[in-house]
């Protein structure tokens, strides 16, 4: 799980520069994540929510994945990495490929894959729920992981979409519970017999399943997760946006000035 883990932020600094966020969580203690340096958005889920998956990986062994969300790839790596070393067969990616530097993202999420020799790995541009049909390459996914436009109904549409193409012991894992639209979803996956965790990870994960053995055994990983977590204060998501946003354009201003302070000694 660590070796992974090394292994793609090693691989990510040789192939982008990229700077670090909430180096000690956002809602929980975790972290840290990153950008692409320059950029705002997208930023990557933190290093102890790569350890979510990683757990989960080693336990269960997942033969197909499928990441709705790849923005630079750091998650979609490391998950691939981890599925490579433990039996996986493969891992597709849906990104629209629009957020933040779209197109920048993707080049290197590419590079990222190709130079960790992922041959599991395939990142597709596309539409969800539009092109989940088309990008799916089996049935049966094993290991599901929501983590695009997080506003409702999208996350929504998003599970709707993936959701033929699973089986009862399909895990699915949220990113950013904080945000608005995870939760109508998951009242949605109730309905569809779903059961979900919430783990107090950095941006709060949550893991979902239809098999109550495999969910039992979940909250026996997890013994820190909560079952049916109440809902945040509406305020919150924005607030934490407003403050994100602030940070971002101080530290942008302070990294100029730090810039061109040091471009005039250089002169002198």
């Amino acid at each position: 799980m660590t070796e992974s883990l090394h292994r793609v932020v090693n691989t990510l600094n040789e192939v982008a520069k990229t700077s670090l966020v909430w180096k000690h969580g956002l809602i929980n203690r975790g972290g840290p994540h990153r950008v692409l340096t320059g950029t705002m958005l997208p930023i990557s889920i933190g290093e102890d929510e790569c350890a979510i998956f990683g757990r989960l990986i080693e336990k269960f062994r997942p033969q197909h994945a499928f990441i709705i969300g790849n923005a630079f790839g750091f998650s979609s790596c490391y998950i691939a990495d981890m599925m490579q070393h433990h039996g996986g067969q493969k891992v597709v990616t849906l990104d629209s490929e629009v957020e933040g530097k779209g197109q920048d993202c993707a080049k290197v999420a590419r590079q990222l894959a190709n130079k960790l020799e992922l041959t599991l790995l395939v990142n597709k541009k596309g539409r969800s729920p539009a092109d989940t049909a088309w990008a799916v390459e089996t049935d049966q996914h094993d290991l599901v992981f929501i983590d695009g436009d997080h506003s409702h109904p999208q996350v929504t549409l998003d599970f709707e979409s993936i959701l033929p193409f699973t089986h009862s012991g399909t895990i699915f894992v949220w990113h950013d519970f904080w945000w608005s639209g995870i939760l109508p979803c998951l009242r949605t996956a109730e309905k569809h017999g779903f059961r979900w965790l919430w783990l107090p990870t950095s941006c709060e994960m949550v893991l979902g399943v239809r098999d109550d053995a495999i969910f039992a055994s979940l909250q026996k990983m997890f013994p820190d997760g909560v079952e049916n977590q109440k809902p945040h204060s509406l305020l919150l998501a924005p607030t934490i946006l407003v403050k994100e946003f602030i940070r971002q354009a101080w530290d942008a201003v302070t990294n100029r000035f730090s810039s061109i302070q040091r471009t005039v000694r250089q002169i002198k």
